[in-house]
């Protein structure tokens, strides 16, 4: 990012140049940054690999092994399901591979606000009945089809199937859960509803994360996608790591796959709650996280996903106004309300051009400012585009590590998120970090909408050919 004092809007104001430049300076994510969050990534990564287990708690990476040991080749056939459970809704899909051509039918489905917060046990149960219903309004042929589940909770896996629940995020609040697995809580009420109802026989064969589910969701489409990262209210990634990058490979995982690769899911929204990303924290990055709800946890998406892109915009907007250089004669009560102003707000903004205001106008007569001065409205303007361009250069520095790691000619990464789907700017912002920062790699960034579904249903074709763990 440049100078501040050198951009336009700020060269356009009229007055409290100097004020907005020391206000905003910290907004600006430079190379220096870059440079030390790729070391810093770098050295959380060696940490979270080390077969030590007392080197591994000091960092906040799961880096967790998916046992996941390879993609699709194309020569899959077959039927299967995907489940995916990511928060007040879930959907059911049916994958049919023809010689890795894929049909796919998604159903939806709403959950209830009373199984969001009570027992596990009536939370499954309801997924069964629907799996159920899935099953006969879809009249499968096969007699055992597999499933696999994408379950986008933080969970420590055991096995391609096997994992223990590590806490609810979200909006699921149940009353256990943590320390369970979900693919035994699924079938548990699969088997309580009586398998002898269901219209075809259900195998749970896999249990992985929503980034895991859009990396293969992106590869079913381009056979160079090796990551996948969610971009949106939080932020996750999964990759194709080759097991010799991992020290702790033989000590923790080792089996008799011949397989190089694994992906690894790098669960990397908990990455500084350590204190190693102190070095770029600005005051509103520490503020909004005093205020979260978790304060202290999810460091890293808290710097640039959807739930909190808004509100780091906000901060930096009240610091102008107590500062006397924003809305001097109209102050807003609604502005001072926490929470209140949104990415969807932030990306209305940001969908104006260089020569329009409409979107601009509309939010700040939401908040109550229908009269906003020529350097109101470039101030607004620009504290969107800091903060935003901040936070793609951030996401897309942790891009250039996975990058580096997979260490290709050619790397597509399939993006799944609102954030990413409908800001306008956030793409240009990462493609522009990520080809200055890691030229030797040519990188695709491409949105797979509703990826982690399907690639549910695409884990349960890939088992198929995986050895025993």
């Amino acid at each position: 990012m440049e100078p501040l004092g050198n951009r336009q809007r700020i060269q356009a104001l009229s007055a409290h140049r100097e004020q907005v430049v020391e206000a905003l300076n910290q907004i600006n994510f430079d190379g220096g940054h870059i440079r030390r969050m790729i070391e810093t990534f770098e050295q959380q990564i060696q940490l979270a690999n080390s077969p030590d287990e007392m080197q591994r708690q000091q960092t906040d990476l799961f880096w967790e092994n998916t046992f996941v040991r390879r993609l699709l080749d194309g020569t899959e056939n077959g039927t299967y399901l995907g489940m995916d459970l990511g928060g007040t809704n879930f959907r059911l899909v049916r994958v049919d591979l023809r010689d890795g051509e894929a049909t796919t039918a998604t159903r939806y489905y709403s959950l209830g606000k009373g199984l969001l917060v009570g027992p596990s046990s009536e939370l499954f149960d309801y997924i069964a009945v629907c799996l159920k219903s899935f099953l006969k309004e879809e009249k499968f042929a096969n007699k055992i089809l597999p499933l696999g589940f994408t379950f986008s909770f933080p969970s420590r896996q055991t096995s391609l199937k096997h994992s223990t629940i590590s806490t609810w995020t979200k909006s699921i609040t149940c009353t256990d859960g943590p320390g369970l697995d979900s693919a035994v809580l699924l079938e548990e009420a699969i088997a309580r509803l009586g398998v002898e109802t269901l219209p075809a026989g259900v195998e749970v064969v896999a249990r992985i994360s929503d980034t895991t589910g859009t990396l293969l969701a992106g590869n079913l489409l381009d056979k160079n996608c090796k990551i996948g990262l969610i971009l949106g209210t939080g932020s996750n990634a999964a990759f194709v790591e080759y097991t010799h990058n991992i020290e702790k490979w033989d000590a923790c995982y080792n089996d008799e796959d011949p397989s190089d690769v694994v992906v690894i899911n790098c669960e990397f929204g908990a990455f500084g709650d350590n204190g190693c990303l102190d070095f770029m924290k600005t005051e509103f990055d520490k503020e909004l996280d005093t205020h979260s709800n978790h304060p202290g946890s999810y460091t890293f998406e808290k710097h640039y996903s959807g739930h909190y892109l808004g509100e780091l915009v906000r901060l930096a907007l009240i610091k102008l106004v107590r500062a006397g250089c924003l809305f001097a004669d109209q102050p807003s009560a609604l502005l001072e309300e926490r929470w209140s102003f949104t990415t969807a707000h932030v990306t209305a903004i940001e969908s104006d051009s260089q020569e329009t205001t409409t979107n601009t106008m509309s939010v700040l007569a939401e908040f109550g400012i229908p009269n906003p001065t020529a350097d109101d409205v470039l101030l607004v303007q620009e504290v969107c585009e800091l903060m935003s361009t901040r936070g793609a250069y951030i996401v897309a520095t942790a891009m250039v590590v996975l990058l580096n790691h997979i260490n290709l000619p050619e790397v597509t990464i399939a993006v799944d998120g609102s954030l990413y789907e409908h800001h306008p700017k956030y793409h240009n912002n990462m493609v522009k970090l990520i080809s200055t920062w890691c030229p030797q790699t040519k990188t695709t960034l491409r949105l797979v909408k509703d990826g982690s579904g399907q690639g549910g249903a695409l884990v349960a074709a890939i088992s198929e050919k995986t050895l025993p763990h």
